[in-house]
């Protein structure tokens, strides 16, 4: 797999410049005073990598922490010489700038973009170009309707150990940090591309998967509202193209012998006998229709009776329902009379059936109306209803059965003028040389067939449409089953792998921490990769600063121990943090030296970069400290060169 290191750090504008020196193989440090540019070097770096870094950002007036040389600053970049696998390139990048131009050895200029939104497919992506060149797959990764690409800066948050990220955390701060470029399974998926030796062609495949998937599921869609503008714009099923083609063959036929059988007809001299013969059989014919079209209109007449008649029994059980439920509502409101009781002084009195207590004539059933029981009226009610609706169902059959009816007059109206028509044409052949009115009524055939063709010709443009469609269904499902058995494989594979590498990472991380940390008895990471120490138990904050610097110190040692896609190239500026003390720091930075004894005779070469206080290190690490920042020396000085 790949290796990465950075070999010099230039920064250059009108105001300010810096240069570092040769940065060699294994562990580099800058030291210094705080505030004096070692995280201005390491954000250097990040930002010529293609990193985003807020405080480099000019046009933010909302961001409070600007760095001031730089945001001040005009025609200023960062230049990075970076070696990957024994080739050196150029990285330049503009501060504000979206490009990073990449110089090689072959000294050609490379334009790249860090951002994918050019809006130009031939744009090269900064991050494409140098996975490509790491020789990790660049694969998408797709969360519900949401689909990215894993970017080379996705991964450097397990790389680059910055100084910015709260102590609880291991993860790198994502630079669009959101709930899905920090969710587990990016956070997953960033650590199992980089130890994993079969993850990153898992990722790939099932990036690709998901992505088919959803052209699947698109095409499906736009096929089911293709059938449903079918079912709406036609009133009847839609044969396949083959049927369609048949017919349309047939009819054309069809249209050929009615031609042929018209140029004969034209030729042959009109017989009086036999027109007057086809004029009282069409005369016979007419009668027969205008017998139905009668029929019809009498059915047409009891029908809408029907009709009229159901609406208003409707109407009738409407104010009758209304009108039980206002007396339902005093009835039980008030409850003073029985159906025997005087409603001015309340005593009983006898009642004549048939008759009011006023002595006026009332129908029993009406009169009972005012003595149901609230219970009673509630089933009344529920009858009622029924009742209605059931009669509003009858409704809608008549109403249907209505259509029906109009059309069979409709039909058999039309039919009728065109018969009398025919007629007439026919009484005019009597005297003619050839039949004219069969003539016509060939040249109206001949129309009809034509109609009936064209209507084929579009019913067959629609046919084909849809098996375009279902032929794009059919190819996507069959990707997208291909794709879905190879993802299962992939993940098969790498999960035996990842099981082996995340043991091998459990025993490195575990003697480590407890070099790192006194008090600590386990050590080993979750399904989710993140570390557990002492079993979970409460550990003061300080306590953090190993638990952070030792995981990414054992994901270098693994690059080393194993070819996995993790570059040998670690950053790591100041991990002084919640109160650690100097002693303890000092003993955790030393560990970064143990990086040797897994590389033997040097067959993997790395670089850890290292930012830290002064002397807060090893004495042993005085030779690869590179660069001092102490009392009045800064990281950028001032551009001599400055008019």
């Amino acid at each position: 797999m790949g290796r990465l290191a950075v070999r010099r750090v230039v920064y250059s504008g009108d105001k300010y410049i810096f240069e570092s020196p040769y940065l060699d193989d294994g562990l580099v440090i800058m030291e210094g005073i705080n505030g004096h540019g070692k995280s201005t070097f390491m954000n250097l770096i990040y930002y010529g990598l293609g990193g985003r870094v807020k405080a480099f950002n000019k046009s933010d007036d909302g961001e409070r922490n600007k760095h001031f040389e730089v945001c001040s600053d005009k025609n200023n970049y960062v230049e990075l010489l970076i070696e990957i696998n024994d080739s050196k390139y150029e990285l330049t990048r503009y501060i504000g700038d979206n490009r990073i131009f990449v110089v090689g050895e072959d000294e050609e200029v490379l334009q790249t973009y860090v951002y994918r939104n050019q809006g130009d497919e031939d744009a090269i992506i900064f991050s494409d170009w140098i996975l490509s060149k790491l020789s990790i797959e660049v694969f998408d990764i797709v969360q519900g309707t949401k689909n990215f690409k894993l970017n080379f800066t996705d991964l450097l948050r397990l790389i680059y150990h910055d100084q910015a990220t709260e102590v609880d955390k291991i993860y790198k701060e994502a630079d669009n940090s959101n709930f899905l470029s920090d969710s587990l399974e990016i956070r997953k998926a960033i650590f199992e591309v980089l130890l994993g030796k079969n993850y990153n062609e898992y990722y790939y495949t099932l990036g690709q998967y998901k992505l088919k998937l959803k052209e699947l599921e698109k095409a499906q869609a736009i096929m089911d509202s293709y059938d449903d503008f079918l079912g709406e714009v036609l009133d009847y099923d839609l044969e396949n193209v083959l049927h369609i083609h048949a017919m349309i063959s047939e009819n054309q036929e069809m249209v050929e012998r009615v031609q042929l059988e018209r140029n004969v007809a034209m030729c042959k001299e009109s017989n009086a006998d036999e027109v007057l013969q086809l004029i009282n059989q069409q005369k016979a014919v007419l009668l027969s229709q205008q017998s139905e079209l009668e029929h019809w209109e009498r059915v047409k007449v009891l029908t809408a009776q029907s009709i009229d008649k159901i609406i208003y029994l409707i109407e009738e059980a409407e104010k009758e329902l209304e009108e039980i439920e206002k007396i339902r509502l005093v009835n039980k409101t008030l409850k003073l009379f029985n159906p025997n009781t005087c409603p001015y002084c309340l005593r009983e009195v006898e009642r004549k059936a048939g008759k009011c207590i006023c002595g006026s004539d009332v129908t029993e059933e009406q009169y009972e109306k005012f003595f149901y029981t609230d219970e009673e009226y509630l089933d009344i009610l529920k009858v009622r209803k029924k009742a209605i609706q059931s009669m509003k169902e009858l409704l809608d059959r008549k109403n249907e059965r209505m259509k029906t009816v109009l059309s069979n007059i409709e039909n058999f109206t039309n039919e009728i003028e065109r018969i009398r028509l025919y007629i007439v044409e026919l009484s005019k052949t009597v005297t003619s040389n050839y039949n004219s009115a069969y003539i016509r009524k060939l040249d109206e055939r001949e129309r009809e067939l034509n109609a009936r063709i064209l209507e084929l010709q579009q019913a067959e443009e629609l046919s084909k449409k849809r098996d375009a469609l279902v032929a794009e269904v059919t190819r996507l499902r069959g990707q997208v089953e291909k794709l879905k058995i190879n993802v299962d494989g992939f993940l098969n594979s790498a999960k035996d792998d990842m099981l082996k590498k995340k043991n091998e990472f459990d025993e490195v991380y575990s003697i480590f921490m407890q070099r790192a940390d006194a008090q600590c008895y386990s050590a080993y990471i979750g399904e989710d990769y993140l570390p557990h120490i002492n079993m979970g138990q409460y550990r003061e904050r300080s306590a953090a600063v190993p638990k952070r610097l030792m995981y990414f110190l054992t994901l270098l040692i693994e690059s080393i121990r194993n070819d996995i896609n993790f570059p040998r190239f670690l950053l790591i500026d100041t991990p002084n943090k919640e109160g650690i003390d100097k002693d303890n720091l000092i003993k955790n930075i030393a560990l970064l030296a143990k990086a040797d004894e897994y590389n033997n005779e040097n067959a993997r070469p790395y670089q850890i970069i290292l930012t830290t206080g002064i002397d807060t290190y090893p004495e042993e690490f005085k030779p690869y400290v590179f660069y001092e920042l102490d009392n009045d020396k800064y990281l950028l000085k001032e551009n001599a060169c400055e008019e």
